[in-house]
Protein backbone atom coordinates (compact mmCIF):
# COMPACT_ATOMS: atom_id res chain seq x y z
CA UNK A 1 0.00 0.00 0.00
CA UNK A 2 2.88 2.36 0.80
CA UNK A 3 4.28 2.02 -2.70
CA UNK A 4 0.86 2.57 -4.23
CA UNK A 5 0.62 5.88 -2.38
CA UNK A 6 4.16 6.77 -3.45
CA UNK A 7 3.25 6.03 -7.07
CA UNK A 8 0.07 8.10 -6.77
CA UNK A 9 2.00 11.04 -5.27
CA UNK A 10 4.54 11.05 -8.10
CA UNK A 11 1.83 10.48 -10.70
CA UNK A 12 -0.06 13.55 -9.43
CA UNK A 13 3.15 15.55 -9.00
CA UNK A 14 4.02 14.89 -12.63
CA UNK A 15 0.55 15.84 -13.88
CA UNK A 16 0.63 19.08 -11.87
CA UNK A 17 4.23 19.80 -12.97
CA UNK A 18 3.23 19.39 -16.63
CA UNK A 19 0.28 21.74 -16.07
CA UNK A 20 2.42 24.27 -14.19
CA UNK A 21 5.30 24.37 -16.67
CA UNK A 22 2.91 24.31 -19.62
CA UNK A 23 1.39 27.57 -18.41
CA UNK A 24 4.53 29.38 -17.26
CA UNK A 25 6.84 28.27 -20.07
CA UNK A 26 5.90 31.34 -22.10
CA UNK A 27 3.88 34.45 -21.31
CA UNK A 28 1.59 33.77 -24.29
CA UNK A 29 0.55 30.42 -22.78
CA UNK A 30 -0.29 32.07 -19.47
CA UNK A 31 -2.32 34.73 -21.34
CA UNK A 32 -4.21 32.02 -23.25
CA UNK A 33 -4.94 30.26 -19.97
CA UNK A 34 -6.18 33.55 -18.51
CA UNK A 35 -8.47 34.05 -21.52
CA UNK A 36 -9.90 30.55 -21.07
CA UNK A 37 -10.61 31.30 -17.40
CA UNK A 38 -12.24 34.58 -18.40
CA UNK A 39 -14.55 32.71 -20.81
CA UNK A 40 -15.26 29.77 -18.51
CA UNK A 41 -15.86 31.64 -15.29
CA UNK A 42 -17.50 34.65 -16.94
CA UNK A 43 -15.48 37.01 -14.76
CA UNK A 44 -13.70 40.28 -15.55
CA UNK A 45 -10.31 39.97 -17.24
CA UNK A 46 -8.45 41.33 -14.22
CA UNK A 47 -10.10 38.79 -11.92
CA UNK A 48 -9.31 36.05 -14.46
CA UNK A 49 -5.61 37.00 -14.33
CA UNK A 50 -5.69 36.76 -10.54
CA UNK A 51 -7.51 33.40 -10.67
CA UNK A 52 -5.03 32.09 -13.26
CA UNK A 53 -2.13 33.15 -11.03
CA UNK A 54 -3.66 31.43 -8.00
CA UNK A 55 -4.19 28.23 -9.99
CA UNK A 56 -0.64 28.23 -11.35
CA UNK A 57 0.84 28.86 -7.89
CA UNK A 58 -1.40 26.11 -6.48
CA UNK A 59 -0.24 23.65 -9.16
CA UNK A 60 3.41 24.49 -8.51
CA UNK A 61 2.95 24.21 -4.76
CA UNK A 62 1.13 20.88 -5.09
CA UNK A 63 4.00 19.56 -7.23
CA UNK A 64 6.60 20.47 -4.62
CA UNK A 65 4.56 19.17 -1.67
CA UNK A 66 3.86 15.88 -3.44
CA UNK A 67 7.54 15.31 -4.15
CA UNK A 68 8.87 16.23 -0.72
CA UNK A 69 8.75 13.36 1.77
CA UNK A 70 7.89 15.72 4.66
CA UNK A 71 4.42 16.86 3.56
CA UNK A 72 2.75 14.07 1.60
CA UNK A 73 -0.69 14.71 3.07
CA UNK A 74 -0.53 18.45 2.44
CA UNK A 75 0.36 17.81 -1.20
CA UNK A 76 -2.41 15.26 -1.64
CA UNK A 77 -4.94 17.54 0.06
CA UNK A 78 -3.96 20.52 -2.12
CA UNK A 79 -4.09 18.35 -5.25
CA UNK A 80 -7.54 17.04 -4.30
CA UNK A 81 -8.79 20.58 -3.55
CA UNK A 82 -7.54 21.94 -6.87
CA UNK A 83 -9.09 19.02 -8.73
CA UNK A 84 -12.41 19.55 -6.92
CA UNK A 85 -12.39 23.17 -8.11
CA UNK A 86 -11.56 22.02 -11.65
CA UNK A 87 -14.45 19.52 -11.58
CA UNK A 88 -16.80 22.28 -10.43
CA UNK A 89 -15.67 24.63 -13.20
CA UNK A 90 -16.07 21.96 -15.86
CA UNK A 91 -19.52 20.94 -14.61
CA UNK A 92 -20.60 24.57 -14.63
CA UNK A 93 -19.22 25.04 -18.15
CA UNK A 94 -20.82 21.90 -19.54
CA UNK A 95 -24.21 22.66 -17.97
CA UNK A 96 -24.01 26.30 -19.05
CA UNK A 97 -23.12 25.41 -22.63
CA UNK A 98 -19.90 27.41 -22.44
CA UNK A 99 -17.61 26.21 -25.19
CA UNK A 100 -14.02 27.10 -24.40
CA UNK A 101 -10.74 25.26 -24.38
CA UNK A 102 -9.45 24.37 -20.96
CA UNK A 103 -5.74 25.02 -21.65
CA UNK A 104 -5.17 22.83 -18.59
CA UNK A 105 -1.65 22.00 -19.68
CA UNK A 106 -0.78 25.35 -21.23
CA UNK A 107 -1.24 24.60 -24.91
CA UNK A 108 -4.31 24.03 -27.00
CA UNK A 109 -6.72 22.01 -24.94
CA UNK A 110 -9.90 20.07 -25.27
CA UNK A 111 -13.32 21.71 -25.12
CA UNK A 112 -14.97 21.36 -21.72
CA UNK A 113 -16.86 18.08 -21.63
CA UNK A 114 -17.96 15.19 -19.47
CA UNK A 115 -14.69 13.42 -20.37
CA UNK A 116 -12.80 16.24 -18.64
CA UNK A 117 -14.94 15.74 -15.53
CA UNK A 118 -14.03 12.04 -15.57
CA UNK A 119 -10.34 12.89 -16.05
CA UNK A 120 -10.32 15.17 -13.02
CA UNK A 121 -12.26 12.67 -10.91
CA UNK A 122 -9.74 9.95 -11.82
CA UNK A 123 -6.92 12.25 -10.75
CA UNK A 124 -8.79 13.08 -7.53
CA UNK A 125 -9.12 9.36 -6.82
CA UNK A 126 -5.30 9.15 -6.83
CA UNK A 127 -5.13 11.49 -3.85
CA UNK A 128 -7.60 9.67 -1.61
CA UNK A 129 -5.55 6.64 -0.46
CA UNK A 130 -2.70 8.83 0.74
CA UNK A 131 -5.10 11.02 2.66
CA UNK A 132 -6.47 8.08 4.63
CA UNK A 133 -3.30 6.10 5.24
CA UNK A 134 -1.28 7.01 8.31
CA UNK A 135 1.66 9.11 7.04
CA UNK A 136 3.96 7.71 9.75
CA UNK A 137 3.66 4.32 8.08
CA UNK A 138 4.74 5.75 4.70
CA UNK A 139 8.44 5.09 5.25
CA UNK A 140 9.82 3.34 2.19
CA UNK A 141 13.10 1.90 0.98
CA UNK A 142 14.88 3.92 -1.74
CA UNK A 143 15.98 0.87 -3.71
CA UNK A 144 12.33 -0.13 -4.22
CA UNK A 145 11.14 3.46 -4.60
CA UNK A 146 13.11 4.18 -7.78
CA UNK A 147 11.20 1.82 -10.11
CA UNK A 148 7.90 2.89 -8.52
CA UNK A 149 8.67 6.57 -9.16
CA UNK A 150 9.87 5.92 -12.72
CA UNK A 151 6.68 3.99 -13.53
CA UNK A 152 4.53 6.75 -12.01
CA UNK A 153 6.31 9.41 -14.06
CA UNK A 154 5.83 7.44 -17.27
CA UNK A 155 2.19 6.72 -16.51
CA UNK A 156 1.50 10.40 -15.79
CA UNK A 157 3.13 11.58 -19.02
CA UNK A 158 1.14 8.99 -20.98
CA UNK A 159 -2.07 9.98 -19.18
CA UNK A 160 -1.63 13.67 -19.96
CA UNK A 161 -0.60 13.04 -23.54
CA UNK A 162 -3.09 10.36 -24.53
CA UNK A 163 -6.22 10.80 -22.40
CA UNK A 164 -7.98 13.11 -24.86
CA UNK A 165 -6.83 10.97 -27.80
CA UNK A 166 -8.24 7.84 -26.14
CA UNK A 167 -11.53 9.59 -25.37
CA UNK A 168 -11.90 10.76 -28.99
CA UNK A 169 -11.11 7.24 -30.28
CA UNK A 170 -13.68 5.69 -27.93
CA UNK A 171 -16.32 8.23 -28.94
CA UNK A 172 -15.72 7.61 -32.65
CA UNK A 173 -15.92 3.87 -32.09
CA UNK A 174 -19.07 4.24 -29.97
CA UNK A 175 -20.75 6.50 -32.55
CA UNK A 176 -19.79 4.17 -35.38
CA UNK A 177 -21.14 1.13 -33.57
CA UNK A 178 -24.35 3.01 -32.64
CA UNK A 179 -24.85 4.07 -36.26
CA UNK A 180 -24.40 0.47 -37.46
CA UNK A 181 -26.87 -0.85 -34.89
CA UNK A 182 -29.51 1.72 -35.92
CA UNK A 183 -28.99 1.14 -39.65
Amino acid sequence: MIHLVLAQRYFLATVFAIAFFGKVRHISRFRQFTVSIHKLAIIPERTARYAASVIVVGEGTATVLLILPFFPRAGLALAAALLAVFVGVVIRSVRGGIFAECRCFGGAGAIMSNAMIVRNLLLMACAIPGLVIDSASMVTRPIIDIPVVVCALGAAVAFVRYYDVAVRALLVRWRTSSAHQQG
